[in-house]
């Protein structure tokens, strides 16, 4: 197992089934959080920028744009803080035995979204990228589709740094493992270039 797959931390709370291991634990990229940060930060120049006309040239008020100006770097920086306790606590888990996506916010909320690999039937891993962004740092989603009895599912790891060897590895490591029943004979990993020649 490759340590670049799996970012520090101890993950072993989530091996629940007997004879599982871990094969990878990622996070988006951290470029998403950029986006957000920026635009709280403008937002926060804009308003200030209103408070200093309305209390400095109209209500002539240096304590009231003072007064206005901490409450609007107070709500920049929560708004920061939160956009990455959000990114941070939000994992993606391969496991031999499972897939799970885990999103936990701090005294607010958890979501866990996890698919038993016993279950499932076959499976196709796609690599998308967008953007010229996502083609020149690698960064793309990994849609990892299943097809059960009842219907068709895809899991989507979205964000990832390094999608495409990620993307084969993930490929690689679950059939060489069986971790799929009925002999599955191929998983699909397809780059944008590859769709665009359908």
């Amino acid at each position: 197992m490759e340590r670049s797959m799996i970012v520090q931390g101890n993950w072993k709370t989530f091996l629940t089934l007997r004879g599982e291991q871990l094969l990878l634990v990622q996070r988006k990229h951290v470029y998403i959080l950029i986006a957000p940060i920026v635009m709280t930060f403008l937002l926060t120049v804009f308003f200030g920028g209103v408070s200093y006309i309305l209390f400095i040239h109209f209500l002539f008020s240096i304590s009231l744009f003072l007064v206005s100006l901490l409450l609007l770097t107070s709500f920049m920086l929560s708004i920061i803080a939160k956009v990455i306790i959000d990114w941070y606590f939000h994992l993606y888990i391969v496991t031999t035995r499972k897939i799970l996506e885990v999103s936990y916010t701090p005294f607010s909320s958890l979501s866990r979204n996890d698919i038993l690999l016993d279950r499932v039937n076959c499976t196709e891993i796609d690599v998308q990228r967008h953007g010229i962004l996502g083609e020149l740092m690698d960064i793309g989603d990994i849609v990892i589709t299943f097809d059960r009895p009842t219907h068709r599912e895809e899991f989507v790891l979205r964000d990832i740094e390094a999608c495409n060897k990620i993307g084969i590895f993930l490929t690689q490591t679950l059939l060489d493992r069986g971790v799929f029943p009925n002999n599955v004979q191929t998983i699909w990993m397809r780059s944008p270039r590859q769709v665009s020649a359908y």
